[in-house]
């Protein structure tokens, strides 16, 4: 059963008439694979023949999953390329394989795996989503998105039908910037033409979403689906976007 919003959203209560646009991660937060990584995942390689020890699946996902951390601080814009895009994709797949394929040589299949696996891969929306967006959207706040993608964010929200409930979309593989960098925050308060004080971000990430925002000057709420951040305190938390209206 969901509870409601984690007690430290009292102290950010007094200041939530000031937000005037509400920025949102993408992946976790407003959709999600379908079906999920380690499903699909699986899926694939049965089709190519790569044989999985299932035992160690998790662990190893765990690992890849390290790639994804934050970058420095002091990183510099990286212009979009598709083929760095796949170098990194065929790494992590590559480190997943080493991780978890029963056959060590395996990982020189990591580009068939990432090659279908990307091919299969659709997103669903969550049921909280556009209800959410709705609601905001009549309180006449700016809606935008800011993620860590890998430069085609902007298509994926048209086929899933949320590109028409947001103002603008930033996909990192064309900002140049990963969150929490600082300037990936300072594009989205430009185009919603606002100041940090004025706008909430919205994630499922601490390090990404939560602290990359409130470094940047913005209120942020982190969204905890599965309520693995029990004792979590920089902001306020909420198991569901329903849960959103209820600090605004």
């Amino acid at each position: 059963m969901r509870g409601p919003p984690h007690a430290a959203a009292n102290k950010w209560d007094v200041e939530k008439r000031d937000v005037r646009a509400v920025f949102f991660d993408a992946g976790y937060t407003l959709l999600c694979m379908e079906p999920d990584q380690e499903t699909l995942f699986l899926q694939t390689c049965k089709r190519i023949d790569v044989a999985i020890d299932i035992s160690r699946l998790t662990a190893a996902v765990k690992r890849a999953n390290t790639m994804l951390g934050p970058k420095p601080a002091n990183a510099v814009a990286v212009p979009f390329s598709q083929d760095s895009v796949d170098t990194f994709w065929i790494a992590y797949h590559r480190e997943l394989l080493v991780g978890c394929a029963s056959d060590p040589g395996a990982a020189d299949r990591a580009e068939d795996v990432y090659r279908m696996f990307t091919a299969a891969l659709d997103w669903r929306v969550y049921d909280d989503v556009r209800g959410l967006l709705r609601s905001l959207r009549t309180r006449g706040l700016m809606l935008g998105v800011i993620s860590n993608w890998t430069g085609d964010l902007d298509e994926v929200l048209h086929r899933v039908a949320l590109r028409e409930h947001f103002d603008f979309v930033l996909d990192s593989a064309h900002i140049g910037f990963e969150k929490p960098h600082p300037d990936i925050f300072a594009e989205a308060l430009r185009r919603a033409g606002c100041a940090p004080h004025n706008a909430l971000h919205v994630g499922d990430s601490p390090e990404h979403d939560v602290d990359g925002a409130l470094a940047s000057g913005l209120h942020a709420v982190l969204l905890d689906r599965h309520d693995r951040h029990q004792s979590f305190t920089r902001s306020p938390r909420v198991r569901s976007l329903a849960d959103l209206l209820q600090l605004m």
